[in-house]
């Protein structure tokens, strides 16, 4: 029969691998999404809006998924800091974890929350270059629509190109 301390340091070494399991496909997740986030901003500067949609609705079930996988992460990291003794079990760190779990249990997951932490600036910074691209597409939008650059974009108004004529000495002019 087990003591009590040994079950608690199977239950943490248990719900430690289950976190690292999830932690490993939030990873994978965020690498997915930072690529759909290329796609799309090179769909944009293509004016592929097509492929605009299809990068769109893949960002939306990525993000979907992450959120699902992150609410994992909450209930699963809730319970190992409850196991751990934690007087917040919800503010479980991974360091709190580290020095209770086999070393090559723990050092996965801190690689698994740098890579995370990178996967987090890289994205911000991708989002960061869409933002500046659907900015800097706004601005030409802006200057065709300005009163002097609509009579370049609008069909329904003759072209004072096509009002001048061919005779220099036509009274009309």
């Amino acid at each position: 029969m087990l003591s009590e301390a040994e079950h608690k340091r199977i239950q943490i070494r248990d719900l430690a691998r289950e976190l690292s399991e999830i932690l490993s496909r939030i990873d994978q997740l965020h690498e997915q999404q930072s690529q759909v986030l290329v796609d799309l901003d090179e769909a944009a500067m293509a004016a592929d809006y097509s492929a605009l949609t299809q990068y769109r609705h893949r960002d939306g079930r990525l993000l979907s998924r992450i959120v699902d996988e992150e609410r994992q992460r909450l209930i699963i990291s809730e319970e190992l800091g409850d196991v751990i003794g934690l007087d917040i079990p919800a503010k479980l760190a991974l360091d709190d974890v580290v020095e209770l779990v086999p070393e090559a249990l723990g050092m996965k997951l801190i690689a698994l929350r740098d890579r995370i932490q990178t996967h987090a600036y890289a994205l911000r910074a991708q989002n960061r270059l869409g933002e500046l691209l659907v900015g800097h597409a706004f601005e030409h939008v802006e200057v065709f629509l300005s009163p002097g650059a609509q009579d370049l974009v609008c069909d329904d108004e003759p072209n004072p190109a096509t009002n001048v004529s061919e005779d220099p000495f036509d009274p009309s002019f």
